[in-house]
């Protein structure tokens, strides 16, 4: 499984937009191949009505649930049984983005 991170603002039609400036979604995503893993990212996150500023290029390897984040680990099955979790840390100043 990859763990892919972004930075995203929500798009106009967003029920986020007004409620946040932007966030930095982690997804992890069960797929054999990274480029795929990227393009799936995309998708779903765009889905979810936000627009991507960055997509990061380094990207992780998770293959247990031992390797994973102790805030994660509540995701781990979700990834199994839908193919991807995606969680969203949002931020409503920009001093909040500041200090991450």
């Amino acid at each position: 499984m990859y763990q892919i991170i972004a930075h995203a603002k929500p798009k106009r039609d967003s029920e986020h937009f007004g409620e946040a400036l932007g966030a930095y979604a982690t997804i992890f995503i069960d797929f054999k191949e990274i480029d795929g893993a990227f393009v799936l990212a995309k998708h779903y996150i765009e889905d979810e009505g936000w627009e991507i500023i960055e997509l990061e290029e380094e990207y992780f390897i998770t293959n247990s649930i031992e390797e994973m984040a102790e805030d994660y680990k509540q995701y781990f099955d979700e990834v199994f049984e839908y193919g991807y979790s995606l969680i969203f840390n949002t931020y409503d100043t920009i001093e909040e983005e500041e200090n991450e």
